[in-house]
């Protein structure tokens, strides 16, 4: 029996709108699925983002995304229509795996089974990295050699990686053997929203098979891990979890992390989960609150401002 009632933030009474607003000052937010869809943009999403600053929140972007770099990020900040947000404003695994090797794994060479984007975030922080990059047709003997130890490493990262290949997972397989050798991964999303008619198939099983095979516990360093909620916190001085709201549009990567770190949670329809699946969902599961999308946060704020100039 589910005691935990998600409310719509429409649906609330003025009064209750403004106790809402005034109930947060961290506004910690999704990107895939929020702010646009991976292939398209959604509608009034960065008039929003806008107007939350405006109104004084600090707005924070936290996504699982480690295949866009800073720049890229904000080309589509400013391509929903804002323009207030800085590389600085945006923490996804890359970000975080780079602060834990250089803080644990000082001068160790890692094995990255990561995109090119995260390999090159790890090389700018002076981490030395070894990929494998496949141009050959292989058979046993040359995929033998090939994933043969060149020489230690001290962890395997694995996360988003849209050229992944056999040969990496086999590689990586044959460095986690090592005891010392730490298995790291990024986000744990199963699916990603690609458009408003397509999600596809995210990258967590690729994890949970090398850590299945090998024996190793993931270091899991994007949502939902704990982990990364607590890098997210020091990074940004956060002391009072529930002065925070985290928006998201999954259940499981989104609402869960938003649940363990302490935050208050919003869950919005324009992406991965939906409004049936969130009134079904374990407890840990079910967000404070739900919106169509970002864009319902305008007429909030409308409501509120006519409210108070009624009242003047």
């Amino acid at each position: 029996m589910h005691t935990k009632t998600s409310r719509h933030i429409l649906e609330l009474s003025v009064q209750e709108q403004k106790d809402f607003i005034n109930s947060f000052d961290f506004v910690l937010s999704d990107c895939d699925g929020v702010v646009w869809l991976i292939l398209s943009p959604l509608p009034n999403t960065g008039r929003t983002i806008n107007l939350l600053k405006s109104e004084g929140k600090k707005c924070i972007f936290v996504t699982n995304n480690s295949f866009n770099n800073d720049e890229q990020f904000l080309e589509k900040f400013a391509s929903v229509g804002t323009n207030l947000v800085k590389s600085e404003d945006v923490i996804n695994p890359n970000k975080a795996i780079a602060m834990y090797l250089k803080k644990y794994k000082p001068g160790e060479r890692v094995f990255s089974v990561n995109n090119h984007v995260a390999n090159e975030v790890f090389r700018n922080n002076g981490i030395d990295i070894e990929t494998l990059d496949i141009t050959d047709n292989l058979d046993p003997a040359s995929l033998a050699r090939l994933i043969k130890p060149e020489q230690k490493v001290g962890a395997v990262v694995i996360d988003i990686n849209f050229n992944l290949n056999y040969a990496e997972l086999a590689k990586a397989y044959q460095y986690l053997l090592d005891k010392d050798c730490e298995l790291i991964m990024g986000g744990s999303d199963t699916h990603m929203p690609m458009s408003a008619d397509m999600a596809t198939l995210g990258f967590v099983d690729f994890a949970k098979y090398l850590s299945k095979y090998s024996h190793k516990q993931p270091i899991a360093l994007g949502k939902p891990s704990p982990r990364f909620g607590d890098i997210i916190k020091e990074m940004y001085n956060i002391t009072t979890p529930k002065r925070c709201l985290f928006i998201g549009d999954s259940l499981s990567s989104d609402i869960a992390f938003g649940t363990v770190c302490g935050f208050q949670t919003l869950l919005v329809l324009s992406g991965t989960s939906t409004k049936e699946e969130m009134l079904v969902a374990e407890e840990n599961l079910r967000p404070d609150y739900y919106a169509d999308s970002l864009a319902d946060f305008i007429e909030l704020f409308q409501n509120i401002k006519l409210t108070n100039n009624n009242i003047k």
